[in-house]
């Protein structure tokens, strides 16, 4: 089937689209998880802040579940951001494809995507970095609330407390 090069273009021009669409649609997936999780972990991180001493028993099958959900969560995250890569593979060969990168293509003597635009390294900063520095941070702490039973600190400091008074 032969095309014309205005056909082309549409097809390129829909395709950048759908990559474009598809890739704040990832986005927005990974965010809406995370916040998910983080919402579980609060309501968990609040239980523990609240409730009596956990026996040794609990707190193995405490820190196994987090260690799960945190394990399923990587899983999924990484997931998407595999889904993500792709995506932006495409995006780039379409852009390519479309002379964005070429100098006086769209505009006289620049460029109308900086070159940098079209690298699939990832920086440490960047969005899915971002949700993995937070997933363990959140992981960490409910692992610590576990250990640590503030509960049982708040009863330490007030009988401390109640003996330097007598």
């Amino acid at each position: 089937m032969d095309l014309s090069e205005d056909q082309k273009f549409q097809v390129l021009f829909a395709e950048l689209q759908e990559r474009y669409n598809a890739s704040h649609k990832i986005r927005e997936r990974s965010i809406r998880f995370t916040l998910w999780i983080s919402g579980m972990a609060i309501g968990l991180g609040w239980l523990l802040i609240t409730q009596k001493t956990l026996m040794l028993s609990q707190r193995i099958a405490l820190t196994l579940l987090i260690l799960a959900l945190f394990a399923g969560t990587l899983f999924f995250i990484m997931g998407l951001k595999r889904g993500f890569r792709k995506n932006r593979e495409s995006m780039i060969n379409t852009e390519r494809a479309l002379g964005m990168y070429d100098s006086g293509a769209y505009f006289e003597g620049i460029p109308l995507l900086p070159e940098e635009y079209s690298q699939l390294k990832g920086k440490w900063s960047d969005h899915f970095h971002t949700l993995y520095v937070w997933l363990i941070l959140v992981a960490l702490a409910l692992i610590i609330l576990t250990w640590t039973s503030p509960k049982a600190m708040e009863n330490f400091v007030s009988k401390v407390k109640t003996e330097q008074i007598k």
